[in-house]
């Protein structure tokens, strides 16, 4: 006899919880402030950001998990844009951002802007849905709808460099 889990009523966990919140709150202030958006939006666009710091938690030492990139090392999860638009704003605010990585992922959480085929061709969400419903917490699909891009230009311009 085969019995197997019926995951169609399992509820996803709020990503609320990942932080305590006050260190919520915080990260939802600022990001409404920088970018001008309902208090209501922030808090969404936080949650997800939340889940996306999670999901690379939970795969950032899976080497199963992921894609090569440039650099030899491996891509866990990348962001769409309205998931780094939060990214940028909360990396302003580095202590209620370092509290959220501490909280979350035991650590601080570095941003490094990539490039990658794998953002071009849409494969990296592919990947990174997987990480972010396997997390547990609830995904807003409003969020991650379309390609990652990387926030910085490909080849941007150099100090000194006449670019």
């Amino acid at each position: 006899m085969t019995i197997t889990a019926d995951t169609s009523s399992m509820i996803a966990s709020d990503p609320r919880t990942l932080v305590d919140p006050e260190t919520f709150g915080k990260l939802v202030d600022y990001f409404a402030a920088d970018r001008h958006v309902t208090r209501n939006y922030a808090e969404q666009a936080v949650e997800q950001f939340l889940v996306f710091l999670k999901a690379h938690a939970d795969n950032v030492d899976n080497p199963n998990f992921g894609m090569p990139l440039p650099d030899g090392s491996i891509g866990r999860v990348v962001p769409t844009l309205p998931v780094d638009a939060v990214w940028h704003s909360v990396l302003q605010h580095t202590v209620p951002y370092a509290a959220a990585c501490e909280q979350i992922a035991g650590g601080f959480v570095h941003h490094i802007p990539i490039l990658t085929e794998g953002m071009m061709d849409g494969s990296a969400v592919t990947f990174t849905l997987a990480a972010l419903h396997a997390s547990g917490y609830r995904v807003d699909m409003r969020f991650w709808r379309g390609e990652a891009e990387s926030c910085c230009p490909p080849n941007p311009p150099q100090p000194g460099g006449g670019n």
